[in-house]
């Protein structure tokens, strides 16, 4: 266990983590996401903690957890750059993951791109996992969603639900 996560329960503690079960974007157990406390194992992340995003520190409001239906897709260490990701990365088919520069440009027209990381399978450097596994998968919501980083790759984050405000005429 890292330095960083001692004294964390890896999410069995009471309290921010609402269990889902339709099938949406997320970060497998296991995955590293950058914090103001260092990088954390996302299962290690509660409410309250400050996630790095492009736009500066944002607070973790709410975590969703899920099983995956399908297995998760599995971003080999350095398939999208130098060191990107830092280790096997292993995400939900739908989770966004932004493409900058040159991978932008060529594989969609656009210098940043935002795409589920399912359309990026190349059967080689990213591809499904071989395991027969349904892993959680957590979903991390901000207030608002923003670009955050796991295991340096930028992925997008979620955000809480917009509730409807009804007023009553008079």
């Amino acid at each position: 266990m890292s330095e960083q996560a001692r004294g964390r329960d890896a999410g069995h503690g009471p309290g921010g983590r609402h269990h889902v079960h339709e099938h949406d974007a997320g970060l497998c157990e296991g995955t590293r996401v950058m914090t103001l406390e260092g990088n954390l194992p996302v299962e290690y992340l509660a409410p309250g903690d400050r996630i790095v995003t492009r736009q500066g520190a944002r607070i973790l409001r709410r975590i969703r957890v899920q099983q995956l239906h399908d297995g998760p897709v599995v971003v080999r260490r350095g398939a999208l750059g130098p060191g990107l990701p830092a280790a096997d990365l292993r995400l939900a088919p739908s989770q966004a993951v932004h493409l900058r520069g040159w991978r932008g440009r060529r594989l969609y027209g656009s210098d940043l791109s935002c795409v589920p990381v399912a359309r990026l399978i190349d059967g080689e450097s990213i591809c499904r996992s071989e395991q027969p596994e349904r892993p959680n998968a957590y979903r991390l919501e901000l207030d608002e969603p923003a670009v955050i980083y796991a295991e340096g790759v930028e992925v997008m984050s979620a955000a809480l639900p917009v509730r409807a405000v009804h007023i009553a005429a008079e």
